[in-house]
């Protein structure tokens, strides 16, 4: 509020002397007087309140409008800006037809101040088309500035209430992105879980070894030991992966299939008509990998399905030292899909990219040039 003062404020200040000098440019200062100089200052000097009160404003200023009139040389018919101003003002913060109503008003008790200042009431001679001319004139100055006001505020309130509506969905955008995330992180915690466990449990079934072969047969419990070794570093790695990952309440998932990865995308394709292509062997899996194969693979079977149902899908996984590559491409969908959440692909590329990120791989989908689209999932090997 105060900014707005000290805007309204320094407007009048600069009204006053603009009056003023479109009056000497007119040659009609000297013709004035000093009275209606000072009461034409004051009018213009009320600018200042124009959003404070308007309508308390412009009922002022149209008092000062007729003493203006009733005091000018008979002809002058002098007009101020400052009602106009206030005018504007009423349609940007008042109703559209209680500004229109103030602007009539305005013209109203302007004519009748023009009537007295052209025509002395003694003198019975007045030019009715004169004064109607004049009336049609301030009408539609006036109605005019209380629509352009209010044509402007309704301008800005739509233009504001677009920006918040624009701000919801971004916010709620957001939360539903935090919330797929959240959700991915803490499946991915349940499965890198049952990784380490899994781990685990062979770290103990080999320490049992060596403890009993240690006197009987020392070479085979140094083989054990560095089996110990080796599914030590592996759990270590798949429990740095748990960082950050873990959420609280993660329980089992129930969708996720017995076996090894490529066992796992394999009957995950055996549901569909995708085609799997190998190329290589797998070698020793690495669980943490296999799970992340096998969600990428599962969400963009599932994607394809919704965005491009009936479209041929194609699923490769090249098994090349020192990482794994798997590509799935669909072609276009040969009918329009039903209509579905657009956000859903979306937040699917978001989980798979954070699964590819846990796992220290890289991962990238998009269209492809005859209308399909492609998904590369690139993770490493573990030296």
């Amino acid at each position: 509020m105060r900014t707005k003062l000290i805007q309204d404020g320094a407007l009048a200040v600069a009204a006053v002397p603009f009056t003023l000098a479109v009056l000497a440019l007119a040659g009609q200062n000297s013709a004035l007087g000093p009275v209606v100089l000072a009461l034409l200052t004051a009018q213009t000097a009320l600018i200042c309140l124009r959003r404070v009160s308007p309508v308390w404003c412009l009922a002022l200023m149209l008092v000062l409008q007729i003493a203006i009139a009733a005091t000018v040389p008979p002809g002058t018919g002098l007009r101020g800006v400052g009602p106009s101003i206030v005018v504007y003002t009423c349609g940007t913060l008042l109703a559209a037809r209680t500004a229109v109503t103030l602007a009539v008003l305005t013209a109203i008790l302007e004519i009748g101040g023009y009537a007295v200042s052209t025509v002395p009431l003694r003198n019975p001679a007045l030019e009715l088309t004169q004064v109607v001319l004049h009336l049609l004139l301030s009408l539609l100055f006036y109605v005019g500035a209380a629509l352009l006001g209010s044509h402007l505020a309704m301008r800005r309130r739509y233009s504001e209430v677009v920006e918040a509506r624009a701000d919801a969905d971004a916010e709620a955008h957001r939360a539903r992105t935090e919330a797929v995330l959240t959700a991915e992180r803490a499946r991915t915690a349940r499965e890198l879980h049952d990784v380490a466990a899994h781990h685990l449990t062979s770290l103990i079934v080999q320490a049992t070894l060596v403890e009993r072969l240690l006197d009987r047969d020392p070479a085979a419990a140094r083989r054990h030991a560095a089996a110990i070794r080796e599914e030590g570093r592996n759990t270590l790695h798949n429990l740095r992966l748990i960082v950050g990952a873990l959420r609280d309440g993660a329980g089992a998932d129930p969708d996720l299939p017995d076996g090894s990865g490529l066992a796992m995308i394999d009957r995950l394709v055996s549901g569909s008509e995708a085609v799997l292509t190998v190329d290589g062997s797998p070698g020793v899996p690495e669980p943490a990998v296999e799970l992340a194969l096998y969600r990428v693979a599962q969400e963009a079977l599932s994607n394809a399905r919704d965005h491009a149902p009936g479209a041929p899908v194609t699923i490769t996984l090249t098994y090349r030292e020192p990482e794994t590559k798997m590509e799935i491409h669909n072609g276009p969908a040969p009918r329009v899909p039903a209509r579905r959440d657009r956000g859903r692909r979306g937040f699917g590329l978001l989980g798979m990219r954070e699964r590819a990120s846990l796992v220290g791989g890289s991962f990238n989908a998009g269209p492809t040039p005859e209308g399909g689209w492609r998904v590369r999932l690139t993770v490493p090997h573990r030296s």
